[in-house]
């Protein structure tokens, strides 16, 4: 990598709850911006930031991983982190190093009671926070209810959410361009 001024480089957590995808989109995010030449599945045990013995046994999160990826003269170091309730303390201190967080909420099941202790960390640390909307791909999606959810019960706009896919890499680079854009 080259080297960044302060200007130039962004430091963004991946939050939500455990099973919204947060790891899949990270994953398509550093595909996508060629920090990896293959995604790896979640169920495989093969992601680049679940890799730990019990991360891969239990296809969940337990610790933050730092993932840093070049997207348009900006380095950004992503932290993909525990959506699981016994992991909060991890996110608060993941959350401590970035002036921005992606809220990934699953389509199909909107906001969960981890994605609200999630987004108010992230709030309570003056975070700017982009909505990303994944799974839109899954017979069940339904994300424009899952917008106004974001309205309604969180109070932020979500008229900018990002849709994605991260399986399928729909929206991956949107992603990419609304942290460049907002954070």
């Amino acid at each position: 990598m080259k080297e960044y001024t302060g200007d130039r480089i962004r430091n963004v957590a991946i939050v939500g709850h455990g099973g919204a995808g947060t790891t899949s989109v990270t994953e398509g995010l550093l595909y996508r911006s060629g920090a990896i030449t293959r995604m790896g599945k979640v169920e495989d045990g093969a992601t680049t930031t679940d890799y730990e013995p019990e991360e891969i046994k239990r296809g969940v999160s337990v610790n933050a991983t730092l993932a840093p990826v070049e997207w348009r003269d900006t380095k950004i170091n992503f932290i993909d982190t525990p959506g699981h309730v016994d992991f909060t303390y991890e996110v608060s201190r993941a959350l401590a190093a970035c002036e921005g967080a992606l809220l990934v909420i699953d389509a199909t099941q909107g906001i969960e009671a981890q994605t609200l202790a999630n987004v108010y960390l992230a709030l309570d640390n003056d975070l700017e926070i982009i909505p990303v909307i994944n799974k839109i791909d899954l017979p069940s999606a339904d994300p424009e209810r899952v917008k106004h959810e974001i309205e309604d019960v969180i109070g932020i706009d979500a008229s900018e959410a990002v849709l994605t896919s991260a399986k399928t890499g729909i929206g991956i680079e949107d992603v990419l361009e609304a942290i460049v854009a907002k954070i």
